[in-house]
């Protein structure tokens, strides 16, 4: 088989996705496959894009980072043809996943993005999410696009703190 080392590349990318229940960053990805030896840069980024093409992956993409989730198809592609995955190319995946745990949850639970609305003002947008299951969302109207930058920065320090206060100030009965 022609492409048989970019194919294990595309089974590697996909048996990773089927191994977390949360939108996994590309960079986590790249660098698993690069710092093990597999391959480069440049070819990584090709199988994520006949990945795409091919409908087997889904992109989530922010201003600064993109996520994927792994298809029905993409399922169904890796239930028939992940068996061409070594045990121990799977075995380096789980270790690797375990080890980067606390990051993989941190990139991926919070998202923030802006974008520029016809009035020319700018949405921010930020979610704080579990998995792939929304806990709070926040959207601001702000004027420049430098402020809803400053938006997206601050909501990786700030949600936590936001989230609660929204909570306790939002389910606190009111007195009549």
């Amino acid at each position: 088989m022609a492409n048989e080392p970019v194919n294990i590349y595309k089974l590697i990318i996909l048996y990773m996705l089927n191994r977390v229940r949360t939108p996994l960053p590309q960079g986590i990805i790249f660098d698993f496959v690069t710092d093990h030896g597999y391959t480069n840069y440049f070819t990584i980024l090709s199988a994520f894009g006949d990945l795409l093409q091919g409908d087997l992956i889904q992109e989530d993409a922010t201003y600064h980072q993109s996520c994927y989730l792994l298809t029905e198809t993409g399922r169904e592609t890796l239930e028939s043809f992940g068996s061409l995955l070594s045990q121990e190319i799977h075995q380096e995946i789980d270790a690797y996943l375990t080890e980067k745990k606390y990051e993989i949850l941190e990139k991926s639970s919070l998202i923030s993005d802006y974008q520029r609305t016809r009035e020319g003002t700018y949405l921010a947008s930020c979610i704080l999410r579990e998995g792939t299951h929304i806990l709070f969302r926040l959207e601001l109207d702000v004027a420049t696009e430098a402020d809803a930058i400053r938006v997206c920065e601050n909501w990786k320090t700030e949600s936590e703190k936001l989230y609660r206060q929204a909570m306790v100030q939002l389910l606190t009965p009111m007195n009549p």
